[in-house]
């Protein structure tokens, strides 16, 4: 599967990684798996996905990105304070990154849509000194 999901090794955060090609249904599952860990556990102050590797996406549409935002409304009620980073290199990821973006803005959660993983992981720096797992 081109896109991951997987916890830090402390646990305190959801790393999604994508490689290839990417699709609007791995982004839903891996909504969907985020919601399955927030809802089960204390843990999870941060998700950081990271598109560094990935080189396409497709089947992506309007359809897929509500279905995460909806997913992402019902995440909140566990993490009302999380921190999201997405790290997306490639034109296509960072507008859809940005479009995810306007539509959790009311959620409160401190998100950022960024180029590079050296800038991602300096976030995760930034808001949980001592942590550069992701």
């Amino acid at each position: 599967m081109p896109l991951t999901t997987e916890t830090t090794e402390d646990c305190l955060g959801i790393v999604h990684v994508g490689t290839g090609t990417v699709t609007g249904d791995e982004f839903v599952e891996a909504s969907k798996a985020s919601v399955r860990l927030v809802q089960s556990t204390q843990n999870f102050d941060y998700e950081f996905v990271d598109l560094s590797a990935a080189t396409d996406l497709r089947e992506m549409d309007d359809g897929h990105l509500e279905q995460i935002t909806a997913l992402d409304h019902l995440a909140a009620l566990f993490r009302p304070n999380a921190v999201v980073i997405i790290v997306a290199p490639l034109d296509d990821f960072f507008e859809m990154g940005q479009r995810w973006e306007r539509k959790v803005q009311d959620l409160g959660w401190s998100t950022h849509v960024v180029r590079t993983r050296p800038e991602g992981l300096s976030l995760v720096q930034k808001h949980f000194p001592l942590r550069e797992e992701a």
